[in-house]
């Protein structure tokens, strides 16, 4: 197998668990929601500081992920630049800003404004 297949398949293998990471995301982000529900239901305290950090891992880990993504778009830009690829970058800034934002919202989440803010 040629040098550029080798590093194209070890590409996909990274894509591939970048995927695992976003299932992991999914699975957390559902059982916050499931326990921001609980709280809002009983008020349970315990149930506010769980799902609030459970927030913060998720946006934690995927702006890491995001930054991921630019790494990969502007590694494909470099090779290849044209219309589609500067899209790519343009798009994975516009994402990673986006989660920038949104972990910046919890890390500040008070109590009393708890309700506000959430994935």
């Amino acid at each position: 197998m040629s040098k550029e297949k080798i590093s194209k398949i070890e590409a996909l293998n990274l894509d591939d668990l970048v995927w695992y990471i976003y299932i992991f995301i999914s699975v957390a982000a559902l059982y916050s929601n499931e326990l921001e529900k609980e709280y809002t239901a009983t008020g349970n305290r315990k149930k506010l500081t769980e799902f609030h950090s459970i927030n913060l891992v998720v946006l934690t880990i995927a702006f890491f992920v995001y930054i991921y993504f630019i790494l990969v778009a502007f590694k494909k830009y470099n090779q290849n630049k044209n219309a589609n690829t500067i899209t790519n970058v343009i798009a994975s800034i516009l994402f990673l800003v986006g989660g920038g934002m949104l972990l910046y919202l919890e890390l500040k989440t008070t109590d009393s404004d708890i309700n506000n803010v959430g994935i």
